[in-house]
């Protein structure tokens, strides 16, 4: 009976280990690791080796590494022969430059050539899918019935299909026989189209421009753009301008070095609408030959000289108008032409010439040239910082600097036309000034400025060709600065304890599947308190201004055109004592340089906020560790003509300036009030922004009375407003009201559709002002990059 019972406990102890044996093989994963020349891993759930056929195959969870690549799929099969392998199921194949998905690999390890069926190609950049997908080398790739497009989880948003797509790895997608579709309906065929999928530039075809314009019709714009070399590139773009007729577009760029370019932009356009004074967008049965180019050149030759040329030129005066999806990004102002300057400047002076040759846009004649505008051909100037002459540590002469500015300025008309105005000049204008730092007499710090404002003028059509104005004006000033800080700039972290009351919250939560709360041994958990300062300012200022009687010697006809502003070349020409009463924009907040005294109230508050520390960024803490941002701020400005021979306060007045502002986080105000006592007038300029998390409006007014004697009251209201409802759809509004005339100038209506793919979108728009109605639409594509590209004219 004992070897019996012995025998039966042997078996039972038997079965019992190769139960846990056998159990334990069933949850262990398999690794193999084999080499065809590179090291091959394989990890599955189960693996078995076909000695007889050389195979090795792998099931369940398969994956495979090969060098840089990964492999993964739910069954592989491998020949140590050939190399050859065989993965299907949810394969997906992984490798530096891009992912590769289908339903049947085969790949190969020695020559690592891939054939994927049911393909899908994933770049950071684009998606391509197809039915047959094969690369024979590391740089090409071959996708058969295959579809490209930049969205990556909505290929039926936009794509292009193609019988062959060719795939140069990190360089192009070359598409035959291409099909434009748009949620899966074709909308255009292309014989051929290639994508740029690298960083350098190379010669091409780049995405068509579309677009539809109400008045005009359908426009149609081919960019094809050429690589001349690193360094240069032009861009050639044929044109069907709708209604208006054929043309097109070139720009060509160089650049020279670094910060020294040349680009150059021409629209050429044979048009069929176009007339002289014809307002209507009906074909006038003509073609008329019609252009606007322009040529900017900029340099830095070094760090002391630099110059900048611009230079606009067009068939006619009307482009602005018809052409303005073009020009109104190149045009300054109300004229066409340009010029240039050119500066060097050392450690105490600066030297610069400047010239311009404008075409004057305000006339009648749309092909004329305006020979009675004023060119400045040139202008030379130079100045100096202030040079010391005198420091010292007694009473009223701590400090005393001479400065000097002055220029010499030619001013000439294309055409010779006596009018009755003088409108031929040159000019040498002088303006040394001495600067005296008296020092400080108890909290208030005294200074003084005596400057010669001298201006000579050589006027080569007049017989009496010489006239000359001087004087000296002078300017003392008083101030008291006072400034509190509020708190201390810094940031600090903070250890929080829980309480019971929340341990135990935690401790009776019953959400599945949550992960549980990792913390430090004391329980606690630590939090970062930003601690902001607040620096408020102000200064107290007294301004006397003086001006001794001018000068005046010379053509007595010029000296009374210059009394008014309208016979002036500049500001500069006028008589100092009448400037302030001038029209020009440049003279209307001045104060009278006379005999006038100017009372200062300066306020703001500044926030300091400190940066969070970055201990691997050298030397950057104990210099650049804080934010500065301007809370608000409020300036008064009032003057007091004492010349003025009057017992009653308002009429020694001169004008009052008000200037304040405030921003906060989602709020920003500002208004600017300039004030004249003597006629109520008001130069009036207010905005004020508010940004919610899906609308922000923004609105502007403006009222300008002065000199309303001879111009009209200016009172013009704007706003201009975005809603976000959604996501998908954004709301834009813009409008320009002039309340003196009821006249809506300029609104604009725009509804944007964004869908959530990020690969195209759509714009519709309503623009109208006081000649066109225009109704438009933009389509918007991510064809590369996200570099949204409009397809339409601008």
């Amino acid at each position: 009976m004992v070897p019996i019972t012995l025998s039966v406990k042997f078996s039972v102890l038997f079965l019992i280990l190769v139960n846990i044996f056998f159990h334990k093989s069933l949850e262990a994963r398999e690794t193999f690791e084999f080499s065809l020349g590179q090291k091959i891993n394989v990890l599955s759930d189960k693996a078995f080796r076909k000695t007889s056929e050389n195979e090795f195959e792998a099931i369940g969870n398969v994956v495979i590494t090969h060098l840089n690549n990964s492999i993964y799929g739910e069954k592989a099969r491998i020949n140590f022969t050939t190399g050859e392998a065989e993965i299907v199921g949810n394969v997906r194949y992984i490798a530096p430059e891009l992912t590769l998905y289908g339903t049947k690999l085969n790949y190969n390890f020695i020559t690592r050539k891939i054939d994927l069926d049911n393909a899908r190609v994933l770049s950071d950049n684009f998606v391509i899918t197809g039915k047959k997908i094969f690369q024979n080398s590391a740089d090409f790739i071959y996708a058969e019935d295959a579809e490209y497009t930049t969205c990556r989880d909505c290929p039926e948003s936009w794509s292009v299909f193609g019988k062959r797509v060719n795939i140069e790895i990190g360089k192009y997608i070359k598409i035959k026989h291409a099909y434009i579709k748009i949620n899966g309906v074709i909308a255009m065929y292309f014989p051929f189209i290639v994508f740029p999928i690298k960083q350098k530039r190379e010669s091409g075809l780049l995405f068509p421009l579309l677009g539809f314009n109400s008045l005009e019709g359908f426009r149609y714009q081919q960019p094809l753009f050429w690589a001349i070399d690193d360094y240069k590139d032009a861009t050639l773009i044929p044109s069907s301008f709708g209604n208006r007729g054929y043309g097109g577009e070139v720009q060509y760029r160089q650049n020279f070095k670094e910060k020294t370019w040349l680009e150059v932009n021409t629209l050429q356009l044979n048009d069929k609408i176009y007339a002289p004074y014809k307002t209507n967008k009906e074909q006038s049965g003509d073609r008329v030959y019609r252009h606007f180019s322009d040529l900017e050149f900029h340099s830095i030759y070094s760090h002391n000289i630099n110059n900048h040329i611009y230079f606009s030129k067009s068939s006619d005066l009307d482009t602005s108008r018809d052409l303005d999806f073009y020009s109104k990004s190149k045009i300054v102002g109300t004229e066409l032409g340009g010029g240039g300057f050119f500066e060097g400047q050392s450690s105490i002076f600066s030297l610069s010439t400047e010239a311009y040759f404008n075409q004057n846009m305000i006339i009648s004649d749309p092909r004329k040239f305006d020979d009675q505008y004023v060119q400045i051909l040139p202008k030379i100037s130079v100045a100096s910082i202030p040079y010391n002459i005198f420091h010292s540590n007694y009473p009223f002469l701590k400090n005393i600097s001479l400065g000097f500015q002055g220029d010499y300025t030619i001013f000439k008309q294309n055409k010779f036309l006596d009018n009755g105005i003088i409108r031929n000049a040159r000019r040498i204008n002088l303006a040394p000034n001495l600067n005296w730092q008296l020092g400080n007499l108890g909290p208030v710090f005294f200074s003084h400025q005596t400057k010669l404002d001298y201006q000579k003028y050589h006027l080569p059509t007049e017989t009496d060709n010489q006239f000359t104005k001087y004087g000296l004006i002078f300017e003392t000033e008083a101030k008291i600065e006072l400034e509190r800080i509020f708190g201390l700039a810094y940031n600090e972290e903070k250890v929080i304890e829980q309480s019971d009351d929340s341990k135990s919250a935690v401790k009776e939560q019953s959400t599945i599947g949550s992960l549980p709360t990792l913390k430090a041994d004391n329980d606690t958990s630590v939090t970062t308190i930003i601690n902001n300062s607040y620096r408020h300012s102000q200064e107290y200022k007294i301004k006397h201004y003086y001006l001794n009687n001018q000068s005046f010697r010379g053509n007595s006809n010029f000296r009374n055109q210059i009394e008014n502003d309208s016979g002036q070349f500049d500001y500069i020409d006028a008589i100092r004592e009448r400037e302030h009463v001038n029209s020009q924009v440049t003279a209307q907040d001045s104060l009278p340089l006379s005999n006038t005294l100017e009372f200062q109230w300066n306020n703001q508050l500044i926030k300091k906020s400190s940066k969070v520390f970055d201990p691997y960024v050298d030397g950057r803490y104990l210099k650049d560790n804080f934010d500065y941002s301007n809370i608000a701020f409020f300036e008064v400005s009032q003057g007091i003509d004492m010349n003025v021979k009057s017992n009653l306060l308002v009429n020694k007045l001169t004008r009052l300036y008000l200037n304040t502002g405030l921003t906060l986080s989602k709020l920003s105000l500002s208004a600017q009030e300039f004030f004249f006592h003597r006629t109520s007038e008001h130069k009036l300029t207010s905005t004020a922004t508010y940004n919610f998390e899906r609308f922000s409006l923004g609105g502007t007014f403006t009222y300008n009375s002065f000199n309303s004697s001879n111009t009209p009251v200016a009172k013009l209201a704007g706003y201009e407003l975005m809603v976000k409802p959604t996501d998908l759809f954004t709301l834009k509004n813009s409008l320009n009201y002039n309340l003196q005339s009821r006249v809506i100038n300029q609104s604009y209506y725009s509804l944007l559709y964004s869908p959530v793919n990020n690969c195209w979108r759509v714009e519709l728009n309503y623009t109208r002002d006081l000649i066109d109605k225009k109704i438009g639409m933009l389509v918007y594509i991510n064809y590369n990059e996200n570099n949204f590209t409009s397809i339409n004219v601008r």
